[in-house]
């Protein structure tokens, strides 16, 4: 029979020897150090080895309590705030950050603020961040102090229609549907313009063809003879081809809801992210991003410049990883430390077809091990600028994993608004969100009735 036996470092290190626990820490037993090290809080000296063994494993819950119970000063206000935000405490947090005094930690301070239900002292923080803020990074402050405002009624909040007018504004100034239907007499000579602007929205020119032959034959079947009477005809003739397009998107449910994002390179994919793990933070969910895009350069520090404008949290490894990994680890975080919401991102190197499709279906089936009934959505990201191009980027991906639903991002970028039409007609997949705007909130529901309304009025 045989005994394990200690080596007399580490019955060294049981009886509080500090050079003892520093070599079990340098052999990668730390569990093994935070195990002893836990007998001696009352030293001063290891208690102070445990509190950075706490905070390098990210232990936060325990460090809280060796600076609650032991010693405060065990801690910097960057890490006492960082622990108070970890383990819930807001406000206290939040004065933390406003101690270190710099542009990001005082909107930091401020967005704790206003998670906690104190939106004017959050406001005061805000401006104070704004003041200090670098001009490249303004724009993040300046939503943050418009959404407080929004919350205080000091300005009026633009409701769904109003962001729809402005993302619409570039495709209405550019084809002018309105001028159209002022009063001229319909003759081929209308009907053939009207092909021209819809193709020039990039509705498609199947489409396109197919709406104006419907108008056509409804003019002559109602003997119409002015174009304003075709305006809500239009109206119903897009709609009918986009109305089985539109779908909410689901909601998190009890336990850890999963999104696993598509779409290639410079979609936009990164920025949606984002800006939904702003509304669902901005709701009261523990979100987690996940950086499973490591081949882009940059991607993983993109997805972070997110995750602190969002205040959702994040997991990464180095660039170059293996995604799939990233992901099993991520999960086994997420279910240890109680996230509500998971948001994967993925790569979109459409030039490697094939190593895409097989790296699509490891990180699907690693999500499947961890949980059965999971993605909550998988959402294919499309530029909507892109027109036929971007129905083409989704077919691959469809050939990867389900695709449960599509967001269009840069819909205010150009004069493609009508590139709705053709992505919905060929994919025949929901469309869940669309982007309206650079700003955080820009995200929106697509509704086809308004969506139309809004690009043919």
């Amino acid at each position: 029979m045989f005994f394990w036996r200690k080596s007399e470092e580490e019955k060294l290190a049981e009886k509080g020897d500090k050079n003892a626990i520093l070599a079990l820490i340098e052999k990668g037993k730390k569990d093994k150090a935070i195990e002893i090290l836990e007998r001696f809080k009352e030293n001063p000296e290891l208690r102070g080895l445990l509190f950075r063994l706490y905070m390098e494993e990210g232990k936060y819950y325990y460090a809280y309590q060796l600076i609650e119970h032991y010693d405060p000063e065990l801690a910097t206000a960057k890490e006492k705030a960082l622990i108070y935000e970890r383990v819930g405490e807001l406000e206290k947090s939040a004065e933390e950050y406003a101690k270190l005094g710099d542009w990001e930690s005082l909107k930091r301070a401020g967005l704790l603020l206003y998670q906690a239900k104190k939106p004017e002292r959050a406001l005061e923080l805000l401006n104070r961040s704004l003041k200090l803020a670098p001009a490249l990074r303004r724009q993040e402050v300046e939503e943050a102090i418009r959404r407080l405002q929004e919350d205080l009624g000091l300005v009026q909040k633009e409701s769904l229609l109003e962001k729809l007018r402005k993302g619409l504004k570039k495709t209405k100034e550019a084809v002018e549907f309105g001028i159209l239907f002022a009063g001229r007499r319909i003759d081929e000579e209308l009907f053939e313009e009207l092909e021209e602007k819809l193709i020039r929205a990039d509705v498609g020119a199947k489409s396109s063809l197919q709406i104006v032959e419907e108008l056509r034959k409804e003019a002559i079947r109602k003997n119409l003879k002015t174009s304003d009477q075709l305006s809500g005809l239009l109206k119903q003739a897009i709609l009918s081809q986009i109305s089985r397009c539109e779908a909410p998107l689901k909601e998190p449910h009890d336990g850890i809801s999963l999104y696993l994002f598509l779409g290639v390179n410079g979609s936009g994919k990164t920025t949606t992210i984002g800006k939904l793990a702003y509304r669902f933070v901005k709701e009261g969910k523990r979100v987690l991003l996940v950086a499973g895009d490591t081949f882009r350069s940059a991607a993983i520090e993109q997805l972070e410049v997110w995750a602190q404008r969002s205040g959702a949290d994040i997991f990464k490894k180095h660039e170059g990883a293996d995604p799939a990994s990233v992901v099993y680890e991520a999960l086994q975080k997420a279910i240890s430390e109680g996230y509500q919401v998971v948001l994967v991102d993925t790569a979109g190197r459409l030039h490697t077809k094939e190593p895409l499709i097989r790296e699509l279906r490891k990180i699907r089936d690693v999500i499947k091990r961890f949980l059965p009934q999971e993605p909550t959505e998988t959402l294919l990201v499309l530029d909507a600028t892109i027109g036929q191009n971007s129905i083409q980027q989704a077919k691959v991906f469809k050939e990867a994993v389900e695709v449960s639903g599509l967001i269009l991002t840069k819909l205010d970028g150009s004069a493609k608004g009508g590139a709705v039409v053709p992505i919905c007609r060929e994919l025949g997949i929901p469309v869940k969100l669309i982007g309206v705007g650079e700003g955080i909130e820009d995200l929106q529901p697509f509704v086809a009735e308004a969506f139309i309304e809004e690009l043919i009025s």
